[in-house]
């Protein structure tokens, strides 16, 4: 009788355990949320606003995660006789992060057709996103545009975003051990006109992702190569150049990081290629060049820091190691020597210096050829906003850090007079807090008197 005791008690004990486990398991689920949806109509442009087709984001959670996922499903009607591209996005922002996004698009011939198309925009899923802890909040953002081709340009046709923006577009992300949570406000820096999008835009509130910009073609220069044990593992694709010239053969003078624009988030071989001529020069003038690209928006700022430390690691002690970069990539160019004071030399082409006061400083009006518009200073800030966190800009700002390491680098900034994007004011924010009495050298600035070169432009 003994084992069949034995077995009696096994069994009461494994009973009273899952009588413990269903009576504790609740209060375990109950610090997951229920899933959230939200649903807003995508709105054509032409037919004033109205319904054409549904954008649903749904939300779930973890007890640490969360992940949004948005569509559309056949909902969206599209007209005959044209080519479309249908594009969604998901976006997340935990404060005091860098936003990420992911964004999807398709294309859609109804020019072969005879009557409407009903159709739908990509899904889109941005997975296992940290759930607030100490932040005060984290939220997703979907959006849906319909594009068509006008005149090789692809204009919005109808989108998603509504008359409220962030607080319609938004979902609120549930802090960790709370049931729910909260949005931000809306960002006050607004653009004059007509909404045209929600994605690399401008506009306020709005999504950062990337611009691939292919190859046109060009041979790669001679001598340069697209392998350097310095760079083993690099973030994205680059280009190593010797001396050449007068120089070729001998040691470098030192080695200049180029780097492109594009609003943080063009990238690709092409935006390499476009900044080649300067890598030319450089060589030419004895420099060794690393012409590198870099993954978009947010994370900008960390690839080009990754490309400068493995640099500093690599070349000998004392080696000049310096960045050239033009727009964004002067920002960047800037910012390097912002969290690296040891870097040698930055050289800025109407690259913006201070994301915290852009917004409200005046550049050039082609219209009325004085500096008295501020769209273009709100349009670059809304961009970095986008890239970075609106909260963020400070950091992100290399004037923020002039006077305590961008004073050990030596600058040239060069600005357009006639720049509608990067006021000239930005010229003269970081000079000041730069160069001390004591080090002249330190920070030259020139304006530059002719039109615009600028690679920051609106869709």
């Amino acid at each position: 009788m003994l084992p069949m005791l034995v077995k009696r008690h096994r069994l009461h004990d494994a009973a009273l355990a899952l009588l413990a486990l269903t009576v504790f398991a609740p209060s375990v689920a109950a610090n997951i949320p229920a899933p959230v949806t939200k649903t807003n109509p995508v709105r054509d442009q032409a037919q004033g606003q109205m319904a054409n087709g549904r954008l649903t984001t749904k939300v779930t959670y973890t007890d640490t995660h969360a992940t949004a996922a948005a569509y559309t499903r056949n909902t969206i009607g599209l007209d005959r006789g044209f080519e479309f591209r249908l594009r969604t996005c998901v976006a997340y922002h935990l404060n005091a992060e860098t936003p990420v996004s992911s964004c999807a698009e398709r294309n859609v011939d109804t020019r072969s057709n005879t009557a409407t198309v009903y159709t739908h925009a990509p899904r889109v899923t941005l997975p296992g996103q940290p759930r607030p802890t100490t932040q005060p909040w984290g939220y997703f953002t979907a959006y849906t545009e319909v594009m068509y081709l006008d005149g090789g340009l692809w204009p919005v046709h109808a989108h998603s975003w509504p008359d409220d923006g962030l607080q319609g577009a938004g979902i609120a992300v549930a802090p960790q051990e709370q049931e729910t949570g909260m949005l931000p406000p809306n960002s006050t820096v607004t653009l004059d006109g007509t909404f045209d999008s929600a994605v690399n835009s401008g506009q306020p509130d709005s999504i950062c992702t990337v611009i691939p910009l292919a190859s046109d073609g060009s041979a790669l220069p001679a001598g340069v190569s697209v392998s350097h044990p310095a760079f083993r593992g690099a973030p994205e694709y680059y280009e190593v150049g010797p001396p050449t010239g007068a120089y070729a053969g001998q040691p470098p003078r030192g080695v200049m990081l180029v780097i492109h624009g594009g609003g943080w988030a063009l990238s690709g071989l092409g935006a390499i290629e476009w900044r080649r001529p300067d890598a030319d020069r450089w060589r030419a003038r004895g420099w060794q060049t690393v012409n590198l690209n870099y993954r978009m928006c947010g994370q900008s700022a960390a690839d080009v820091l990754w490309f400068y430390d493995q640099a500093r690691a690599w070349f000998p002690p004392g080696t000049k190691i310096c960045a050239l970069g033009e727009s964004a990539g002067g920002h960047l160019a800037l910012l390097i020597g912002a969290y690296r004071p040891d870097l040698y030399c930055a050289v800025s082409l109407a690259g913006p210096t201070d994301l915290r006061t852009i917004q409200g400083e005046v550049a050039y009006n082609a219209a009325s050829g004085l500096h008295d518009q501020t769209r273009g200073g709100r349009w670059v800030h809304n961009l970095a906003a986008a890239a970075f966190g609106e909260e963020n800009l400070p950091e992100y700002s290399p004037a923020a850090h002039a006077s305590a390491t961008l004073r050990n680098t030596r600058v040239l900034q060069g600005f357009s007079a006639e720049d509608p994007y990067v006021p000239y004011q930005q010229a003269a924010t970081s000079p000041t807090r730069c160069a001390p009495p004591t080090r002249p050298r330190t920070s030259t600035t020139s304006r530059w008197q002719q039109a615009p070169s600028h690679s920051l432009t609106p869709r």
